[in-house]
């Protein structure tokens, strides 16, 4: 998606960009035939958009659910998985900021199913359900996040070290909040505290907002060397597995 030697040098984006701004030439798609850009700079905003847009869902979900959890353990760590969401949140804006793309634009980049998500996670918080709250977040929307670091980015691994080594950082951030919501999980339903059906169906309504999202997005998906219908089985595997973990018989 994004290659040398223009993610290396921000300025040289950020006067590209505000070169297509001004004259209405498409600079940007001109250049990616040649590696040195993403394929255009909405397709560049559309996809940082999705990133911004799922780390303020994570920091937002785990603020407020260290709470409301039921035990000291998890909500300590909820403090802390929030910290790493903002120093994701910090990078990506960082970048946007080097860019001259300012982050208020990027609401209108984001599918409309994406910000579902963070209103499904809101109204469980809002009720108090912190069980559905962390199926949410560190189930599906951690897990989606997992499984597009894991399948996508190619382009951007192979053609930065420094974009590189901060998404292995984030990934490696991404896999301990799963691991930490499968393992809450695991002992929440054991002291009887998960009722397997409620999240059967909020799981069902996030699921449907998944298949919603890599609908609206197939160009994003795209330019990370992602096929739809590859990410929504690998998304379901994986999100299937940690239900079972979880002593939960929950599918799709």
């Amino acid at each position: 998606m994004i290659v040398d030697p223009a993610f290396r040098n921000p300025g040289l984006m950020k006067v590209i960009f505000a070169i297509d701004d001004v004259t209405g030439v498409d600079l940007v798609k001109t250049l990616a035939p040649f590696k040195l850009m993403p394929a255009s700079a909405e397709l560049f905003q559309r996809s940082f958009a999705h990133f911004v847009s799922g780390e303020e869902i994570s920091l937002a979900c785990a603020t407020q659910l260290s709470a409301i959890a039921p035990d000291r353990a998890s909500s300590a760590y909820l403090l802390v998985q929030a910290g790493e969401e903002q120093k994701h949140l910090d990078h990506f804006r960082h970048k946007l900021d080097q860019f001259g793309l300012g982050e208020a634009k990027l609401s209108k980049f984001v599918a409309p199913s994406f910000n579902r998500f963070g209103e499904a996670i809101q109204r469980r918080i809002d009720r108090g359900d912190y069980v559905g709250a962390l199926v949410g977040n560190n189930v599906v929307v951690e897990g989606l996040a997992i499984c597009l670091l894991e399948m996508g980015c190619k382009d951007l691994r192979a053609n930065s070290d420094e974009v590189s080594k901060f998404l292995d950082f984030v990934l490696e951030d991404e896999l301990h909040h799963v691991r930490f919501g499968e393992r809450r999980l695991k002992i929440w339903n054991e002291r009887g505290l998960v009722r397997e059906r409620d999240v059967a169906d909020f799981y069902g309504e996030m699921w449907a907002n998944v298949v919603g999202v890599v609908a609206e997005i197939p160009d994003v998906l795209d330019s990370m060397s992602i096929e739809p219908a590859a990410l929504l089985a690998e998304a379901k595997t994986f999100f299937e597995a940690r239900f079972t973990a979880a002593g939960l018989s929950i599918a799709a």
